[in-house]
């Protein structure tokens, strides 16, 4: 069965969510740093927007590499949990964090049967992403506080991390990695010489 998980599957996701666990961590406190240089100019709360699209890698490289469902979902849920376990200082509350993300991720997908996984789907998938977890953000985290304009500038920011990390560089790196023939055997290696399927 195409959708069925096999244990190759399972292994890959578990080394890919442990690599983004690891820079998601790096990330956070990147995050800290920055908002440290923006608090003179009132910009703080832009701090972590420009790290986004790499908080949603692990969802977007599991499910452009493998095309199966739950794969994104999966992969971004473990990320986070290895995060939480490396010490993330925000808690556990980053586990329901990475499950939005990943749900966020794969719903465009979903929604195109995972069957189109081309520059505009990953584009789009970036795009519902980002705006589903600011509408987490606006409930969980406090965003509703925040000036409107200073949101739109966050949302605007994180978008653009989105798309940049998320369309560009996470198809770059699963592309590049199955050419290496590093990801023989997964649907990103056996996809390269086909044709991008129609939609029916």
């Amino acid at each position: 069965m195409r959708f069925q998980w096999k244990l190759k599957d399972i292994l890959m996701i578990a080394v890919s969510a442990a690599l983004f666990g690891v820079l998601y961590l790096g990330c956070v406190y990147a995050g800290v740093f920055l908002r440290g240089l923006l608090i003179p100019f009132g910009l703080e709360r832009l701090a972590y927007e420009p790290f986004y699209g790499i908080f949603f890698m692990a969802g977007a490289f599991g499910i452009y590499v493998m095309r199966k469902p739950g794969t994104g979902v999966v992969a971004e849920l473990l990320a986070a949990i290895i995060e939480c376990l490396l010490g993330n200082f925000y808690g556990p509350i980053i586990i329901l964090s990475g499950l939005v993300q990943g749900v966020g991720f794969e719903l465009v997908i979903a929604l195109k049967r995972y069957k189109k996984f081309d520059r505009l789907t990953m584009i789009e998938a970036a795009v519902v992403c980002s705006v589903v977890t600011m509408g987490y953000n606006l409930v969980i985290s406090g965003y509703n506080l925040i000036a409107p304009s200073i949101l739109c500038l966050m949302l605007a920011v994180r978008l653009v991390s989105a798309v940049f990390f998320d369309a560009f560089t996470t198809m770059r790196l699963g592309d590049g990695l199955a050419r290496a023939g590093v990801l023989k055997g997964y649907a990103v290696a056996e996809g390269m010489d086909q044709e991008p399927e129609e939609e029916s």
